[in-house]
């Protein structure tokens, strides 16, 4: 078994016997009392009675799920290779035991990939009821069919105006076509009108069985893909056209801010086909107004060239749960709180960035930082 593999069916393993363990050792009453006084000694809040009570929570922008009966997927077939992280089975309960642990008060739940228009109705529907019957520490980022269009529009008609969603995900392409082509208009057109926050998050390339050299997506084509999208909505104008989305990249943005200079210095001479209002000033201050999240990339090597690129407080805390697998947050947490490049008040400001971009989160969502130049 590879190495990869095998570290995969760990995390698996871990997340699955996460719930189970502590109830059969604790009991129910037990663990919650336990939890409570952890939750209480990290500083995350207090106990009043028998329920706890978070104090400046931590929010998370970057958390999938699992649909009830949803089936987990294995370890690949002999000759194939993991698409996509092995995810452990996942309830709300668990969800909620996980980020109590951690002063995580609020997940923003998203599907990571590509759903049928059935799947996706069915996804939104399933968290817009998480919303209501667990107040505060579930948000709906609701997924698009955007292989097809005019299902796309219907679901987000039907999301902002029945379901009240906070946000919509979409990949970085579907079936190949990234979303600077053109058929995407009519839906960044109505995210656009509607001031629409959107959770970009990465699939694997076109090519994929060419380009991954048989390893997993996960591990450095879904960070590439993000970084070819965001390109070709640049190049495609898409954040000129469309500038009152929102647009939150996962993982820190993949390769992006790292190859943001080549962007600007190469992407705007005159042997490489750009739309004349594409400048280097202008590439600069479109991809700064992009927001980046911490999931599996909290460290100096990968905030770092995010804060070369946009303020600190586009930074927005995320976890990337359960697929990026219990022990691999908790050190990215690590990582975070163990950064030098942040003075301690931005370092914190970390945790809640995100509430800022969703009103029912933060009534009053505060003035951003003018992009940089």
């Amino acid at each position: 078994m590879s190495e990869a593999v095998s570290g995969a069916l760990h995390r698996r393993r871990v997340l699955a016997g996460f719930t189970a363990s502590a109830a059969a050792a604790l009991g129910p009453q037990a663990a919650v009392a336990a939890r409570s006084a952890r939750r209480r000694n990290a500083g995350a809040g207090v106990v009043r009675g028998d329920e706890f009570v978070m104090k400046h929570g931590r929010f998370d922008v970057h958390a999938h799920f699992l649909l009830p009966g949803q089936a987990v997927a294995g370890p690949p077939a002999p000759g194939q290779h993991f698409v996509a992280s092995p995810v452990a089975t996942w309830s709300p309960e668990g969800a909620i035991a996980f980020m109590d642990e951690r002063g995580i008060e609020t997940q923003m739940l998203s599907v990571p990939g590509p759903p049928s228009v059935e799947f996706a109705r069915e996804a939104n529907v399933y968290v817009a009821g998480l919303v209501k019957r667990f107040p505060g520490r579930f948000g709906l980022l609701a997924a698009l069919p955007m292989s097809d269009i005019e299902a796309s529009l219907a679901e987000i008609a039907f999301a902002f105006d029945e379901l009240s969603a906070d946000g919509v995900v979409i990949v970085s392409n579907y079936g190949g076509a990234y979303l600077g082509d053109g058929r995407y208009d009519p839906v960044f057109a109505e995210l656009h009108r509607r001031k629409a926050v959107i959770f970009l998050h990465p699939t694997i390339p076109a090519g994929f069985d060419c380009v991954a050299c048989g390893r997993p997506g996960p591990l450095i084509e879904l960070p590439f893909d993000s970084c070819r999208t965001v390109t070709d909505m640049l190049f495609n104008r898409v954040f000129e056209k469309y500038p009152d989305m929102k647009v939150i990249m996962s993982h820190a943005g993949g390769a992006l801010p790292t190859l943001a200079p080549r962007l600007v210095s190469i992407g705007t001479l005159g042997w490489v086909p750009h739309p004349p209002s594409l400048t280097p000033q202008t590439v600069r201050a479109q991809l700064s107004r992009l927001y980046f999240d911490t999931a599996i990339a909290g460290s100096t090597a990968s905030i770092g060239p995010v804060l070369d690129l946009t303020h600190a407080d586009h930074v927005l805390f995320g976890t990337d749960y359960p697929p990026a697998g219990v022990p691999v947050i908790d050190e990215n947490i690590a990582a975070l709180d163990g950064l030098t490049i942040l003075d301690e008040g931005a370092k914190q400001a970390i945790w809640s960035n995100g509430r800022r971009l969703f009103p029912r989160f933060c009534e009053v969502l505060e003035p951003q930082t003018e992009p940089k130049a």
